[in-house]
């Protein structure tokens, strides 16, 4: 099958396609995302998300050079983003250490402006969540309820109330990493 087929039968959900493709580009993309990042867990998983996204577009993909090019393109991307997110990262948490060692509170981490202003975003961020998840976080971060208490006056139970709670917390710190600023940030690091 050639690689025009391929990416036919690809688009109509056709795993055996999208095997082929897999097998044919897999350790090539490896090796090459390996230079990037220099670690093979991390390889992997950039590999995997790779596929994972040419999955889940497969229908809308239009390829105008060759798979490969594409393929290539898109894990560098992929890489890319990842190595932005995890310098991020690490930038934010050389700045908690920074401040911790410094010996200076939470609350005196931001100036009057700062807190305006992450309020404001904690808001949005807040205002995003899907009803259940802004539910359990209102309920156990907001009115400090336990978690059996947010559980009870949710009707759920005590497990799915903690699902909907790290997942509301989890989308808290992903709108504020891409919205705020690290002083913004760090009261949210101690978040779990």
């Amino acid at each position: 099958m050639n690689e025009q087929e391929l990416l036919t039968q690809l688009a109509l959900g056709d795993q055996e396609a999208f095997t082929a493709i897999y097998l044919q580009y897999h350790g090539g993309i490896y090796t090459y995302l390996l230079k990037f990042t220099k670690n093979p867990l991390l390889t992997e998983d950039l590999v995997h998300d790779v596929f994972l996204k040419i999955w889940e577009i497969r229908s809308q993909l239009d390829i105008k050079s060759s798979l490969a090019a594409y393929l290539y393109r898109l894990a560098r991307n992929t890489a890319l983003t990842q190595l932005n997110r995890i310098s991020l990262f690490d930038a934010i948490r050389d700045e908690v250490m920074h401040r911790v060692s410094l010996g200076i509170h939470e609350q005196s981490l931001m100036n009057a402006v700062e807190q305006k202003q992450y309020e404001e975003l904690l808001r949005k961020a807040i205002d995003n969540l899907p009803p259940q998840r802004r539910e359990a976080f209102i309920l156990c971060r907001q009115q400090g309820m336990s978690y059996e208490e947010a559980a009870t006056q949710m009707n759920i139970s005590r497990n799915t109330f903690k699902q909907h709670l790290s997942l509301a917390v989890k989308s808290i710190r992903e709108y504020l990493l891409e919205h705020g600023s690290i002083s913004l940030l760090m009261l949210l690091i101690a978040m779990k």
